[in-house]
């Protein structure tokens, strides 16, 4: 009965320090589990983020002015096309605003 109780208890004791160790585990807040279809307008369009590279999927996730998050495959051409025009959109802003400053 001893060597019993000896036993459950080294077992609770494993189990607990494994779930002290997974929270300290750093994996990727969001990925990508499949792709959106939908070509989304550049005026929806807010900004921007590549999934984080421990995801299983690489993607593009576009953040809509509704504060949606769209998953999108980074080898589609028209995906390429509307991150290199928000890239433009966002490099055109900040050159008006600084310009606007010193003025």
């Amino acid at each position: 009965m001893k060597l019993h109780c000896i036993f459950i208890a080294c077992l609770v004791l494993v189990a607990l320090c494994s779930l002290a160790n997974s929270e300290f585990i750093q994996g990727p807040d969001k990925c990508c589990f499949s792709y959106s279809n939908v070509r989304i307008p550049l005026k929806q369009v807010v900004s921007y983020h590549t999934t984080h590279l421990e995801c299983h999927r690489s993607g593009i996730v576009f953040v809509t002015n509704a504060g949606n998050e769209i998953c999108t495959n980074p080898n589609e051409r028209w995906v390429q096309r509307l991150v290199n025009l928000v890239d433009a959109r966002n490099l055109k802003e900040i050159s008006d605003d600084s310009f606007d400053r010193s003025a």
